[in-house]
């Protein structure tokens, strides 16, 4: 994608209205599968805004995105008339679409490279399978919606409601609950990956770079680096870009910490490879207790940091709690420590924060000379199976790591992957909106259903579930859902959720309810 794309008002404007009609439409989803019969009202709601967003990828020409809508709309058409069976089985290849249709959208300029018989085909299928046996609604005895004149296409009366198979009650054998919601494999909701996959952007580069791998070029590190200062609004002297965040941490302790002299100040129930990082730098790692919600204990760090303090690393948002740290009280903090103290502030996951602006200590960077930013790729960009992260940081302490280490450390597949990931807008515009969205949803979901839930601003969810931790997380796993177990971590009465799809937070958050209901 080059910078006129993604710059494009028209594009920028594209995304966002689709994105606000997706979240509309899911909100009308949610409201049919809770009703055992689904009013007619939620019905044309959704094919109004299906029907706008098809016009409107069909004045961009965005011919993929234009089928696809107009696919789902013609089933809600045959809903309207009574030609077909509202069952389970459609709603779920309806909601499994229009998952697949927000992926296109995040893909908007590239998304006539996808094949959407993928997409097509199980709608196709459902479609047919409920045309099969009708039923009718006695339109002598049930009352009619009037829909506005405006919805073209849509029929002016409506029946209240529609046939369907769906029942309130969920269903409390494991067997019955994957059939309904068509479970074959596992699913991962632990390890934080991009909801809508890989960037098609990136796939391209990664396949185009590995046709042509005999050969690389040597300045990709600095046109990322370019990349990201621009992003950033920071000096290019102040990036520092390598194989991943953990790395780079690696590399800023080699060079500040005394072995066997200084420490380092964290806190428990922090990322393991902290301990890792710090041993083979053969520096104590000394991590202060914090109260039970999961804020880090700044007071307790101001109080015990001294000379021999080389760094104290924070991670915010946290893991695994998910907790949002005001940038306002690190920078505070920050003025109270010593002068040679490094503040190491981990934000692999702050752009799922909101506002971003709020946890984000970047608008300090020029105003704390011992602040080093830690960013990641991982998360918001979709490249999870690609190491590559990068640090902000003050131009002198740059220089100092990129003199310390040998050239050209980053593989060229990477950084091919991390340019595409930069420029592909409406991909990291599409995740950051979804994830806030879901994080929303499966937070209110919980607590309806009983859980006790940790705040979060990350693109995860801790929680307790009323029964206990090991227990829950083996009935999830028989419903087909993996979740993060937090030993690790040194916790072992909660658990971690990841934010999904639409699809898969809807099928969670049912999993958690038919467990809960035993």
């Amino acid at each position: 994608m080059t910078t006129e794309t993604q710059d494009d008002p028209t594009l920028q404007i594209f995304v966002e209205q689709s994105l606000e009609k997706l979240d509309q439409i899911e909100n009308e989803l949610i409201k049919l599968e809770k009703s055992s019969s689904p009013a007619g009202a939620s019905v044309a709601q959704i094919y109004a805004l299906t029907l706008a967003l098809k016009e409107s990828a069909s004045l961009l020409e965005y011919t993929n995105i234009n089928l696809i809508a107009g696919n789902i709309g013609n089933v809600l058409d045959k809903i309207f008339k009574n030609e077909i069976t509202f069952t389970s089985d459609l709603l779920n290849v309806i909601i499994d679409t229009f998952d697949k249709l927000n992926e296109l959208i995040s893909n908007a300029t590239l998304s006539s490279d996808y094949d959407i018989r993928i997409m097509t085909i199980p709608l196709e299928e459902a479609l047919k399978s409920a045309s099969s046996d009708p039923t009718r609604v006695d339109s002598k005895t049930e009352t009619t919606i009037i829909l506005h004149k405006a919805d073209k296409g849509i029929p002016t009366e409506l029946p209240n409601e529609f046939p369907t198979e769906r029942k309130k009650t969920p269903s409390t054998s494991v067997e019955k609950f994957r059939k309904k919601f068509g479970i074959k494999k596992e699913i991962d909701l632990s390890s934080n990956t991009n909801p809508l996959g890989v960037s098609k952007a990136v796939s391209n580069s990664i396949v185009e770079m590995a046709k042509n791998c005999c050969a690389f070029k040597s300045d990709m590190s600095e046109t990322l680096k370019f990349g990201l200062a621009k992003r950033h609004d920071v000096p290019e002297a102040s990036v520092v870009v390598d194989n991943g965040a953990v790395d780079i941490l690696d590399l800023i302790l080699r060079l500040s910490a005394m072995p066997g002299t200084d420490h380092v100040l964290s806190y428990e129930f922090g990322l393991p490879e902290y301990n890792s990082v710090t041993a083979l730098c053969g520096v104590e790692l000394l991590k202060l207790p914090r109260s039970r919600n999961f804020s880090p204990p700044l007071d307790q760090m101001v109080t015990n940091a001294n000379e021999n303090t080389a760094a104290i690393i924070i991670t915010n948002p946290d893991i695994p709690s998910g907790y949002g740290l005001p940038a306002e009280e690190l920078a505070t903090m920050a003025t109270l420590l010593p002068k040679r103290t490094l503040l190491i502030v981990d934000e692999r996951g702050v752009e799922f924060a909101w506002p971003e602006d709020d946890y984000s200590m970047l608008q300090f960077l020029e105003k704390i000379p011992n602040l080093i930013i830690l960013r990641s790729f991982s998360w918001s960009f979709g490249i999870h199976g690609v190491r590559l992260g990068y640090a902000l940081m003050s131009p002198e302490q740059a220089q100092l790591l990129e003199d310390s280490r040998l050239p050209h450390p980053i593989s060229p597949l990477n950084l091919g992957a991390g340019l595409a990931a930069l420029n592909h807008s409406e991909f990291y515009y599409s995740t950051i909106a979804l994830i806030i969205r879901g994080r929303e949803r499966i937070q209110d979901g919980l607590q309806e259903l009983g859980c006790t839930v940790y705040p979060s601003q990350s693109n995860f969810v801790m929680f307790a579930a009323p029964i206990p931790a090991t227990q829950f997380y083996s009935k999830m796993l028989d419903h087909g859902f993996k979740l993060r177990k937090l030993d690790e971590f040194g916790i072992t009465d909660l658990l971690t959720v990841s934010i999904g799809n639409n699809s898969r937070n809807r099928m969670f958050l049912a999993a958690v309810e038919n467990i809960l209901s035993e």
